[in-house]
């Protein structure tokens, strides 16, 4: 998908393009429907062609792109590093300065390709490492509170932990966040 901002250089993205072998499956503009018309167009990649791309136009897209799993591509010809850093802040996998030329195409889409698969597994990775330190504190406080509660040493209330959570068959931090609840709710 290309997305045009009304810049003069469209034409010559659109030669280039075509010339790459890279199929359109849509061109429109940046308008706040922007993300409305990625959601319907599914594309592999979003391209964006602007002179002096916007700040929510950038995040716009980068959002229903991360959302969606398109890496993005902006081809400008603002060479500033407050833009450029500005457009990969936003999420954008490749920032492409000046004409491009068709023999380049190709290599730039793979490169923003690849970077978008490193950028989703790190984001996967972060989100599961971030679910087990949570689910660690949780099972952590619970031993806690079993410890205070019931006079337990650690390895005894981790016992307790682990056999509830076996007999009824359920995920050691949700047995671990019921203690907590239960615990709150006596407190209360």
């Amino acid at each position: 998908m290309l997305v045009n901002d009304g810049s003069g250089r469209v034409t010559a993205l659109r030669e280039a393009l075509a010339a790459a072998g890279v199929r359109v499956v849509a061109e429109v503009e940046a308008t706040p429907q922007l993300a409305d018309v990625l959601a319907a167009a599914r594309p592999d990649v979003v391209l964006i062609d602007s002179d002096a791309p916007a700040r929510d136009m950038l995040e716009q897209v980068c959002v229903m792109g991360a959302s969606h799993g398109q890496p993005v591509v902006m081809f400008t010809g603002d060479d500033s590093r407050e833009t450029m850093r500005a457009a990969l802040q936003a999420g954008v996998a490749a920032y492409v300065v000046g004409q491009v030329e068709s023999s380049r195409i190709q290599t730039v889409l793979e490169v923003a390709i690849e970077r978008n698969h490193i950028e989703q597994t790190r984001r996967a990775e972060l989100a599961d490492a971030q679910r087990q330190l949570a689910e660690r504190k949780l099972i952590e406080k619970a031993k806690g509170l079993l410890m205070q509660m019931k006079g337990l040493d650690e390895a005894s209330a981790y016992k307790q932990l682990r056999e509830r959570a076996m007999k009824q068959q359920k995920k050691l931090a949700d047995v671990a966040q019921e203690i907590i609840s239960l615990a709150e709710w006596l407190q209360s």
